[in-house]
């Protein structure tokens, strides 16, 4: 087990707060984003608010990778990574459940999302010295 972090982490939680910024700005404007969504006929201030939680928890995750892109030791950021996976997880698992009704723009998401949790899982599977 590695106690620097990696490089490959390092990029891992700078790719991962680029998307993030994009996503809680998303998530932060619904009514403006609701287009993407196929929304802009029935956008509503509960889709608003919804949105909204969910923008508060992704300003969460971004600046934990902020936080863990300038970290110095592995120790400093490994729950940080397992949250990472765990949240992923279940946000993938919501995203095809609900694929009708997101819209065109889930097939962005189911991009992007997977591509970010194979990203955390091979950081720690480094960092935990369990593959090369």
């Amino acid at each position: 087990m590695s106690e620097e972090i990696l490089k490959f982490t390092k990029l891992t939680f700078l790719i991962h707060f680029i998307f993030g910024i994009f996503y809680t700005i998303l998530f932060w404007m619904p009514e403006q984003a609701s287009i993407l969504f196929g929304l802009s006929s029935t956008y509503t201030p509960m889709v608003g608010a919804y949105a909204n939680f969910l923008a508060s928890a992704l300003v969460g995750f971004t600046v934990s990778s902020l936080f863990g892109y300038k970290a110095k030791e592995w120790k400093a950021v490994k729950i940080v990574v397992i949250s990472e996976v765990v949240f992923l997880g279940f946000l993938i698992a919501a995203e095809i459940i609900n694929a009708v009704l997101i819209g065109p723009v889930v097939v962005f998401f189911l991009i992007i999302d997977p591509a970010l949790l194979v990203l955390f899982l091979v950081s720690f599977l480094k960092q935990e010295g369990k593959i090369k």
